[in-house]
């Protein structure tokens, strides 16, 4: 690790702000660990809410509302609605301090309480002690917490440790430094909110981050998950997901480069013994040893160059980068192209989560990023390869521009060897593509390695070669017949993943039955701005808007995938409302409107 980047990791990991992955509510300062974990306590059923996130399913859970987040934490707000209670949270900073106003509503249940439980979190040392009129903690500094209005003397409200507990009839303010009345809070809170104020599509962008940045204990860390439910449970803490990192990276750019930095890095540091970057690394432990994901590495780490011009960054990612690139050759190549894969192991800390993917179909189809589309339906897992029986032309295009992002950078940094292998690989894989080409639909397709004959089905994917700048003479009648066809790619909620006319029977639970995803349309309108089809670029920022703004404006949500058919996401219960790479969609729409400089140079604008 370079000196540079345990500096930047030391400047982000300071102050309030919503560290802790666990609660959307819990204010957390770094580098104490100090939680102050905020909840409710009802005494119709005498229950209490002690964590609080968005998108959870079961009974009787809370209903959360985002509201802006500033990156640094100076400024955040929710709005809970849980056992007929419903409170708006507002935070700011106060110099080292935090305020926090918390508003019911009028129509607010007489008997509620606001809680405020004060800890060190993650196991860290200090002590908290609960006295009259204020909660104390200390650890290396001395952090004082009071509120507005008298605790109320309730033993029953389900926490561990020193709390305070506020009567809810009206609004309270929870300060720390020093004891501040409720106008003062209220003076604080005002000026920190209008701050974050923006347009929807930067609001977006910038939301998706920082509600997703988190403190990862285990490693003394800042990262950022696709999602704070997904976190928890199952996956043990924390998840970081491969090429979501990578998009993450793009999207925390325009608003931090230390976030946009430590997404990269991170994410490369969870490289396997093979010398891959992993599907996934989470914190029971688990890494998918068994395949990657869509190599936008280089891609993603070029372009941060390319804005924030720190060659440390390049030095630092360079050699897993390398190593990424060749064991793909490697492992993964069927004569001059790559198929998808999924090789065996013998997992350390076996997981549910494994039991469907190791060297098997499903497997396979998650290292292209498109776990079990249809798209793959025809194509068999050759069980001696380890690897789908298709040379995929989704993964063989980004597997293109990874060689020539990953070859630049080698010779940015005067690795003139690396850099003409990554040239000569990636004129080998360009030039075998032209054998997925199919005459009859005139469009790209797969094509099956054990027959010889195209896949049976389409996908968006078709439309990525195109990134890798291949197909300029024929990219007229791809456009024309597929993508903008109604019957294939268009229409008013784009871009569905398969094609309109394309009759498929899929399962109500399934992830890709008429739904468009935001990396798709991220990846296919970098490949329009590439082959110079402004138009058709423009078509696609207007649809991606179209697309995002609708549950923006109905719900505040940032969806992981949304209907192609009415346009909505929260019919499908699988479908993550709070997901960063749906801010894909918006940053389409900025860098369109030239707001945000990215994938900006002559490569990038045909």
């Amino acid at each position: 690790m370079t000196i540079e980047y345990d500096r930047l990791q030391d400047d982000v990991a300071r102050g309030w702000n919503t560290w802790d992955t666990r609660s959307v509510l819990t204010q957390v300062l770094l580098p104490d660990a100090l939680g102050l974990s905020f909840g409710l306590k009802e005494y119709y059923r005498g229950t209490s809410l002690r964590t609080t996130q968005i998108g959870r399913r079961t009974d009787g859970a809370e209903t959360v509302t985002l509201g802006p987040h500033a990156y640094d934490g100076s400024y955040t707000e929710t709005t809970l609605t849980w056992a007929g209670i419903t409170i708006r949270v507002q935070t700011a900073h106060a110099g080292e301090d935090l305020v926090v106003l918390v508003t019911p509503t009028a129509n607010q249940p007489k008997s509620a309480l606001f809680t405020v439980g004060v800890s060190y979190l993650w196991n860290r040392a200090g002590t908290v002690v609960r006295e009259p009129d204020r909660i104390r903690a200390t650890a290396e500094r001395t952090v004082e917490v009071y509120a507005t209005t008298p605790h109320v003397d309730d033993p029953y409200c389900d926490i561990d440790g020193p709390y305070l507990a506020l009567d809810l009839s009206q609004a309270v303010g929870v300060s720390t430094g020093r004891p501040r009345t409720l106008a003062e809070i209220a003076d604080l809170i005002a000026p920190a909110a209008q701050s974050t104020a923006s347009t929807a599509h930067q609001e977006i962008v910038r939301d998706s981050i920082s509600w997703n940045t988190i403190y990862e204990p285990s490693k003394s860390r800042v990262i950022t998950g696709v999602s704070r439910l997904w976190n928890v449970g199952k996956r043990g803490g924390y998840a970081l997901f491969c090429w979501d990192a990578f998009f993450n990276a793009l999207l925390a750019a325009p608003n931090s480069k230390a976030v946009a930095y430590l997404n990269v890095v991170e994410m490369l540091r969870a490289v396997t013994p093979e010398g891959f970057v992993p599907n996934v690394e989470q914190g029971t432990g688990r890494k998918t040893y068994d395949g990657s994901q869509p190599p936008v590495g280089s891609m993603t780490a070029l372009e941060l160059y390319r804005r924030f011009d720190d060659r440390w960054f390049l030095e630092e990612c360079f050699d897993t980068l390398l190593s990424w690139n060749r064991w793909w050759w490697r492992v993964r190549r069927d004569g001059e192209l790559l198929c998808a894969g999924s090789t065996y192991f013998d997992p350390e800390y076996p997981s549910p989560q494994d039991i469907p993917r190791i060297h098997q179909h499903f497997g396979a189809t998650c290292e292209s990023g498109w776990d079990g589309h249809p798209v793959f339906d025809d194509v068999p897992f050759d069980q001696n390869k380890s690897l789908l029986a298709a040379h995929d032309v989704g993964l063989n295009s980004l597997y293109a521009v990874d060689c020539e992002s990953l070859a630049e950078i080698a010779e940015i940094l005067g690795a003139t060897d690396a850099a003409s292998e990554l040239r000569a690989r990636h004129d080998t894989v360009v030039e075998a593509m032209e054998t997925l080409w199919d005459e009859t639909t005139g469009i790209y397709r797969s094509r099956r390695t054990d027959t010889g004959q195209l896949t049976q089905r389409l996908s968006t994917m078709s439309f990525y070669p195109l990134l890798a700048g291949v197909g300029v003479q024929r990219q007229g009648r791809m456009l024309a017949e597929h993508l903008l066809a109604d019957d294939g790619f268009g229409g008013e909620w784009i871009l569905p993943t398969s094609p309109r006319k394309e009759k498929i029977e899929l399962k109500d639970t399934s992830y890709w039955e008429l739904r468009a995803w935001p990396p798709v349309n991220f990846l296919v309108y970098l490949g329009l701005r590439r082959a110079g089809e402004k138009d058709a670029a423009a078509w696609l920022a207007e649809g991606s808007a179209r697309l995002v703004l609708k549950e923006w404006r109905e719900h505040r949500h940032i969806h992981e995938n949304y209907s192609s058919v009415h346009g909505a996401a929260c019919d499908k219960p699988n479908s993550e409302p709070f997901q960063s790479w749906g801010a894909l969609l918006s940053l389409i729409v900025l860098m369109e409107r030239g707001e945000v400089t990215l994938f900006d140079d002559e490569r990038w604008q045909g």
